[in-house]
């Protein structure tokens, strides 16, 4: 449409892009490549920062990056996190940790450092079906406390559309197209698992198709919670020990991708050596020994370390995530992951239905759950007919993938981030609800 006679020439948005991927329990971030560099290049540049502030025994506080540097003590620390349930319920909270890890010279790494926010578009990645008055919350400190220059707020899942899948759908596996990979899959439905809850959003062309979008309110902190419930009943009391049980669910998921060839029984068991401050700073997990075990029982000492503290865990392995896919046993009336999925797929026509099908991407810390894959596989394969296909997939790294895929939309996809995209001028000049419209419709939005 030609622009009416007299009317101002649109500013562009700052080239250089810082795209921030806002999780629950962490935050990935790093500014986008200026050129076309490949995924490992472009993963090189982003950084997984702790989303959280730490109180330890010891009444000392610390923030983000500073836990895993300077905690060594974990045994009743108070942990604040400024998202739940996908939402930012603490902007406080939340704006302390972005100036410390973004901001502040002393403490930011030099690679997140922003010195020129006018000069930098700033790419927020959020949780599905946010709050209007919360992300009004979010527009007010990226643009008028910090002053980017450019501003895109969009959905995490939903960035996972600008990725090269086309390989891990075997859609081009041997001879992809000139430039296939830079396009963005039509038809791509994301389940998001993370800490604190689990997204389906259907997405057609890298956009997020709304109405089908689904929210199951599981995630890595109720299985946290679940595992710390069952430890403190079975072995020891950890209720004031979040964290640790946190490692112990994390080093589980390691130790089964290297797992030995032995009995049935001995593949499910593994023992897990907890910290105790002096000698051991950190659990770590280790096959199962039942020699030392028997010997435990039997109180021979001197076949064990005095100062091991340790423990064996057996069907609390399977039976902690089964609560994803079936909450009913833990009396919740949530329907499961599954039914989740379908509920999503039943409002959209079935040709979408069945293209959604073939393309599922599992992102997100709990699809890293040895089997959560492959079980998302068979419960939708029983459920759907037997003429679509099912195809369910990860990508190499389900922690960062949503914000790789917002580096290529911001290096690749020029022309998509300034469509839906926002300069400082036109917030100032059209207000908060234009900012909501734009977010969501791009350029057909009415000034």
């Amino acid at each position: 449409m030609r622009r009416a006679k007299g009317a101002r020439a649109r500013a562009q948005l700052p080239s250089r892009s810082f795209i921030v991927d806002n999780g629950a329990y962490s935050i990935k971030a790093g500014f986008a490549p200026d050129g076309l560099e490949t995924d490992e290049q472009t993963l090189s540049k982003c950084h997984v920062v702790p989303n959280a502030i730490v109180k330890t025994r010891d009444r000392k506080t610390y923030i983000a990056s500073r836990m895993d540097r300077d905690v060594t003590q974990w045994s009743e620390a108070v942990f604040r996190r400024p998202v739940e349930h996908g939402q930012v319920v603490s902007w406080e909270a939340q704006k302390e940790i972005w100036d410390f890890s973004f901001f502040n010279t002393k403490t930011a790494h030099k690679d997140l450092l922003i010195t020129n926010p006018e000069d930098t578009t700033f790419i927020f990645a959020e949780h599905p079906n946010t709050l209007h008055a919360l992300q009004k919350n979010a527009d007010e400190i990226i643009m008028e406390e910090w002053g980017f220059g450019g501003y895109l707020r969009t959905l995490a899942p939903s960035l996972n559309a600008y990725n090269d899948l086309h390989p891990l759908f075997e859609e081009y596996p041997s001879n992809p197209p000139q430039d296939q990979s830079d396009l963005p899959m039509d038809c791509l439905l994301v389940i998001d698992s993370g800490y604190s809850s689990t997204t389906i959003v259907p997405t057609f062309k890298g956009r997020p198709l709304q109405r089908a979008i689904r929210r199951l309110d599981f995630g890595g902190k109720h299985l946290t919670n679940l595992l710390k419930e069952t430890i403190s009943v079975r072995y020891f009391d950890l209720h004031q020990d979040t964290k640790i049980v946190n490692d112990i669910k994390e080093d589980d998921e390691d130790e089964d991708k290297m797992q030995i060839d032995s009995q049935a029984e001995d593949e499910v068991r593994i023992d897990y050596v907890l910290p105790d401050g002096i000698n051991v700073l950190r659990g770590f997990s280790r096959p199962h020994d039942p020699v030392i075990a028997a010997a435990r029982k039997r109180k021979l000492k001197a076949l064990t370390p005095e100062s091991e503290i340790r423990m064996t865990l057996s069907n609390e392995r399977f039976t902690i995530p089964e609560i994803i896919f079936t909450p009913s046993d833990i009396g919740s009336k949530q329907p499961g992951l599954a039914d989740c999925v379908m509920q999503s797929l039943a409002v959209l026509p079935p040709l979408i239905q069945a293209t959604l099908l073939s393309n599922v991407l599992v992102v997100g810390g709990n699809a890293n759950i040895p089997g959560f894959v492959d079980r998302i596989q068979q419960e939708l394969r029983s459920r759907v007919r037997s003429e679509w296909a099912v195809r369910v997939h990860k990508p190499a790294d389900s922690i960062t993938s949503s914000w790789l895929g917002g580096a290529r939309l911001a290096s690749r996809h020029l022309h998509t981030v300034r469509e839906y995209g926002i300069t400082k001028e036109e917030y100032y000049e059209h207000g908060s609800a234009w900012v909501a419209r734009k977010f969501l419709h791009g350029s057909e939005v009415s000034k």
